[in-house]
């Protein structure tokens, strides 16, 4: 009788892409711990459940043909045909094994972002856009599908070696924040204020200059200060959120305070002894290390802590300067592996995993946090009112759920402002997601 809880596994060529992607399925999804090994006499020893990735047959064990791409060095166009298998889009196919694919080489293309290394057309902010993915092309979007693969080749070992165990995995779900803009109105100074009182008078919104008049005078909240209610919210689910808070140079695409403003600083420090915080390099510092650098560093001598979590600001991100930078910069956690203009899987996984430098050809310690659901998205992109957020997201949290995996929303203070509906959506939204 084979032993449970470890997996050998036949592999002629070890690569540093073999290795990264076995890991990911076997360790870090389904919880075994794997030996790869090119000894075949140790597969033969049948102390352990095996598996067979190469082209040699191994009498009684199950057998993956490699389609070629893990033994790979550089970046190239790849023929993606896909096909349907057992209900999933399956491709990089192959004759010959118990699988009429290589579900490696289909985890690993997605996972590593292949596509992305590959030339393509950027949107407005430099962005790669789920509508050019091969998995909205495909129409596997909203599903975890590594996650999915991971789980049949569970089933494969399972028919193989029925006495074998799998440690089941537990959902978790991290409610996020980006702090854009923390105030609507306080702490803008003088000139800011004054100019945004004459605009609003010129177009006569004479109840928008009533509330910041109040607001000034602290008759009022400012309606974008609901950080009181998102920590009450989560505290109430028992879940741990993660504040990611904007510190850059103002500009175009970057309006929140400075961190040296005492009300935002008052702020961050409240919240740094409540939640997590983390770095959101702005818009302006995009594979500029230099501005990165002064933004972590206000942020961090602000909150009087090291800041390892990190998202791009409107999810900007490019591979491999995004990620380089990010590490040599002491980022241990990424944020950023989601689309803006969709909700789903934009690396095709519901689970965190260590990102693979696909340019230097090796996994790296930067671990990757995907997210799959963000307020503005639903709002701004799809075009849903906040009563419709919770029925768009269902089958998202149900795909995560069910693959045990790591569920991530985004949403925004300023985005909720004090509007009911929106406030009302994330406690709902919560509560949905929070339960198992």
């Amino acid at each position: 009788m084979v032993k449970s809880g470890v997996l050998n596994v036949y592999i002629k060529d070890i690569s540093p892409r073999a290795a990264w992607i076995f890991k990911l399925i076997f360790e870090d999804l389904l919880s075994y711990q794997l030996i790869l090994t090119n000894d075949v006499s140790i597969i033969m020893k049948g102390e352990y459940p095996a598996l067979n990735y190469s082209e040699d047959e191994i009498p009684g064990i199950p057998r993956i043909l490699p389609y070629g791409l893990l033994s790979e060095e550089n970046i190239q166009e790849q023929q993606i045909e896909v096909k349907d298998y057992q209900g999933l889009k399956v491709f990089f196919n192959t004759e010959g094994g118990d699988l009429p694919f290589d579900p490696f080489s289909v985890a690993f293309y997605l996972v590593s972002r292949y596509e992305e290394h590959l030339p393509f057309e950027p949107d407005q902010h430099g962005r790669f856009s789920y509508n050019i993915s091969l998995a909205h092309s495909e129409g596997f979007l909203q599903q975890a599908l590594v996650n999915r693969l991971a789980y049949l080749l569970k089933e494969l070992l399972i028919k193989h070696y029925p006495e074998a165990r799998f440690v089941e995995k537990e959902y978790h779900f991290i409610p996020s924040i980006d702090i854009d803009i923390a105030f609507a109105h306080l702490g803008k100074g003088f000139v800011r204020t004054y100019g945004a009182m004459v605009k609003l008078l010129l177009k006569g919104n004479m109840a928008e200059i009533k509330s910041r008049i109040l607001t000034m005078r602290g008759k009022t909240k400012d309606p974008y200060d609901n950080f009181n209610f998102i920590i009450e919210a989560c505290n109430e689910y028992k879940l741990n959120p993660v504040f990611f808070v904007l510190a850059g140079e103002p500009g175009p695409n970057d309006r929140n305070l400075s961190t040296s403003n005492k009300k935002f600083a008052l702020l961050l420090k409240d919240l740094s002894q409540k939640a997590d915080i983390g770095i959101h390099p702005s818009y302006g510092s995009d594979n500029n290390e230099d501005i990165l650098k002064k933004e972590l560093g206000r942020l961090q001598s602000v909150i009087a802590k090291t800041i390892i979590k990190s998202r791009q600001h409107f999810v900007r991100l490019s591979f491999p300067q995004t990620y380089r930078m990010l590490i040599s910069n002491n980022i241990k956690e990424d944020y950023s592996m989601g689309y803006a203009d969709n909700t789903g899987f934009r690396a095709s996984i519901a689970s965190p995993y260590k990102y693979f430098n696909l340019s230097e050809n090796k996994e790296t310690d930067l671990r990757v946090f995907p997210f799959m659901l963000m307020d503005t998205t639903m709002g701004d992109y799809l075009g849903l009112e906040p009563e419709q957020y919770l029925d768009a997201a269902l089958p998202i949290i149900e795909e995560v759920k069910k693959y045990k995996g790591t569920l991530i929303g985004i949403w925004h203070n300023y985005a909720m402002a004090d509007d009911k509906q929106k406030l009302d959506s994330f406690r709902e939204l919560l509560n949905l997601a929070a339960a198992e």
